[in-house]
C-alpha cells in the first residue's frame, strides 16, 4: 500500500461501513511502519478492488502473533479468491517473522465472515466486549464511522 491507495483505501473502507476522508487515509498510511503489512488487491487492470492489514504483536502472556486488523474486497470483486489469497499473503508473513498465530476479529453483524474464517482454518476462540474511551481528535470519530 502506498499514499497513492488512499482514495480508493477510503472507498472501501466505506463499503465496510467506515465512512473515512481521503486525506484521513492519506495521513494514517505514512506512520505505518515495520510492525505492520499493508497490501492492496489489484483487478487485471491494475484497479485496487480490495486491501488487508495486519500487525504483528507481541502479547506478554501469549507471545509473538499478528492479527488482522481490516480485510475489504470491494462488492464487485467478492466471490474471487480476493479475500483468501490476501490472508495467505499474511500468513505468509507471519511464518517469516516467526509468529506462531493469526488472529482475527469480526463484528458479529459481518455473518458472511463467520463462515469464511472458519473455512479459511480459523477456529473462534472466544467472544468478547470492546470498551472504548476517547482521548483524541476527531479522527478516531472518522476511523470509527461516526
Amino acid at each position: 500500500m502506498v499514499e497513492a491507495d488512499a482514495e480508493v483505501i477510503a472507498e472501501l473502507a466505506t463499503q465496510l461501513g467506515y465512512p473515512n476522508e481521503i486525506e484521513a487515509i492519506h495521513r494514517r498510511i505514512c506512520p505505518i511502519g515495520e510492525v505492520d503489512l499493508l497490501l492492496v488487491a489489484a483487478d487485471g487492470s491494475d484497479k485496487p478492488v480490495g486491501f488487508i492489514q495486519a500487525h504483528r504483536v507481541c502479547i506478554i502472556e501469549v507471545g509473538l502473533r499478528v492479527e488482522i486488523l481490516g480485510l475489504v474486497v470491494s462488492s464487485t470483486a467478492r466471490r474471487k479468491g480476493i479475500a483468501r489469497t490476501l490472508i495467505e499473503e499474511v500468513e505468509l508473513w507471519a511464518k517469516k517473522i516467526g509468529a506462531e498465530f493469526v488472529s482475527v476479529r469480526s463484528n458479529t453483524k459481518r455473518a458472511e465472515a463467520h463462515f469464511f474464517y472458519p473455512a479459511m482454518g480459523y477456529e473462534q476462540i472466544k467472544t468478547q466486549a470492546v470498551y472504548e474511551k476517547r482521548v483524541g481528535g476527531s479522527e478516531q470519530q472518522a476511523a470509527r464511522g461516526k
